[in-house]
């Protein structure tokens, strides 16, 4: 009888920019991510946790702050689709549809995972 079980794994198609790493124009991090960048990935690790946390237990407040801190990360770091869905959360975050809320959060830190390993990985092959 379990043979005929599916399951369903959601699957993303992850894409980024190259990374916003120089914004002075003054240092070339052609060798991998900027220190700011590095720095921006480990403090959307946070903000993903963090957008788990606040939905989890309803702070909606502390969502829409952590939402729009990381969309900016997002752009900074050139992970468009990151900032894109953040976005739509950030947008979804103040009305009353819970489960279209819940969805896109869920999909957030899908993409913001993927995005991150796939940032992570391109940076090591770099090196």
């Amino acid at each position: 009888m379990s043979e005929n079980v599916i399951i369903l794994s959601p699957t993303e198609v992850i894409s980024f920019e190259p990374p916003v790493m120089n914004l002075s124009g003054d240092v070339d991090y052609a060798g991998g991510l900027a220190p700011f960048a590095e720095d921006a990935v480990e403090e959307m690790v946070v903000c993903l946790a963090g957008i788990e946390a606040a939905w989890g237990s309803a702070e909606f407040l502390r969502l829409s702050a952590t939402l729009v801190t990381i969309v900016a990360l997002a752009e900074r770091t050139g992970l468009k689709d990151v900032a894109f869905v953040a976005e739509q959360a950030r947008e979804i975050v103040g009305g009353k549809d819970e489960v279209a809320l819940a969805a896109v959060i869920a999909r957030l830190v899908r993409v913001g995972e993927a995005s991150l390993a796939t940032l992570l990985e391109f940076s090591y092959r770099q090196i």
